[in-house]
């Protein structure tokens, strides 16, 4: 369990490999890293201006997430919309337009564009990832998005995003119900939503799908442990301890 009298534990490690298989996926996601733009990387800590703040990844067993009233309530809340789910063949203009009037809505980072998002700096060509696109319409109009990368044991949800004038019909949660409707059709073990962010509840809505299953990566004993409500609690840093940290965040 993380605390103030460990010493402190700071890195960020990225790799690019060449080619990047299902099982491969799995150990690396097994191994807390997680994919940003066409690479893998891990880290224990967010910047954002001048704060920073500790992150902790989650990691769900699909077969033991209970089957919530509210998860109910929510499908049939939005049982009227169109699901389109696609295997990944570039990045829709839809998805763009969406995804900015969803960037200007928000008060928190996020990354510039889907294409940023997904491939960094680079033009999408080439996916290192088997990467499966969701689209939520009404009518004709697209109201949510997603995309989640698939292995042979395990998933990740990369990138929600959706028209603010729904915010309603709570579609981010939706996505992570749809993510896992595809993961169960092909019999994936495990769903990785990304992580919580200590002291910042914004990112605390991946654990409507039940605390009670939920594990973190400890990076202290590089194993998964059951949720800790005292991870989500702000980490408590010294001067010495920020500065040790941007060192290590940096080198």
């Amino acid at each position: 369990m993380p605390g103030n009298h460990h010493p402190l534990i700071a890195f960020h490690h990225s790799e690019r490999p060449a080619f990047l298989s299902g099982a491969d996926l799995d150990r690396y996601l097994a191994s807390g890293w997680f994919r940003m733009h066409q690479e893998v990387f891990t880290t224990t800590h967010l910047f954002s201006g001048e704060e920073v703040y500790r992150v902790h990844w989650l990691r769900f067993p699909i077969a033991e997430i209970p089957d919530r009233a509210t998860h109910r309530r929510l499908r049939r809340k939005n049982a009227g919309f169109r699901v389109a789910i696609e295997d990944f063949k570039g990045i829709r203009p839809l998805h763009e337009k969406l995804y900015s009037v969803y960037r200007a809505s928000i008060d928190f980072e996020g990354a510039d564009s889907v294409n940023h998002a997904l491939f960094g700096e680079e033009e999408g060509q080439s996916n290192l990832f088997d990467t499966k696109s969701i689209s939520v319409f009404l009518g004709d109009r697209l109201i949510a998005a997603g995309y989640l990368d698939v292995g042979h044991r395990a998933g990740a949800s990369i990138l929600h995003f959706y028209d603010p004038e729904f915010s309603r019909y709570s579609l981010g949660k939706y996505l992570i119900l749809l993510s896992l409707d595809i993961l169960r059709e092909k019999g994936v073990e495990f769903y990785y939503p990304g992580y919580v962010v200590a002291g910042r509840g914004k990112m605390n809505y991946k654990l409507f799908l039940g605390k009670e299953v939920a594990s973190w990566f400890d990076v202290r004993s590089r194993t998964w442990r059951p949720f800790d409500e005292r991870i989500l609690q702000p980490e408590v840093l010294s001067e010495l301890d920020r500065l040790n940290l941007a060192v290590a965040m940096l080198s």
